[in-house]
């Protein structure tokens, strides 16, 4: 019987670092206006939890996050729990 390992083949590093360079000079491509209102709706609407507590962390936390990672249009969403591979904002958005 053979023993198998979590890693058991090595990723090609330098076929990583052509497709990272492959994607970083992709053009970018805007989101149209009408597009970008119905996702600003859709913020407003269903994540105003995550919103006033980020504006609320801001009074303490610069920018109201703890890594720049999380620096997210509109604004970073509060998440309250991870439920197998969900996860769940303070609004109960899935």
């Amino acid at each position: 019987m053979n023993a198998h390992y979590g890693v058991s083949r090595w990723p090609d590093e330098k076929e990583i670092y052509a497709k990272m360079d492959r994607l970083v000079n992709e053009p970018i491509h805007h989101i149209k206006p009408e597009a970008m209102q119905k996702y600003m709706k859709y913020f407003e609407e269903k994540c105003s939890g995550s919103k006033k507590m980020i504006e609320e962390a801001k009074k303490v936390i610069p920018g109201g996050v703890q890594h720049n990672l999380a620096f997210n249009y509109p604004f970073p969403l509060v998440i309250e729990k991870a439920q197998g591979a969900y996860l769940y904002d303070i609004d109960g958005n899935r």
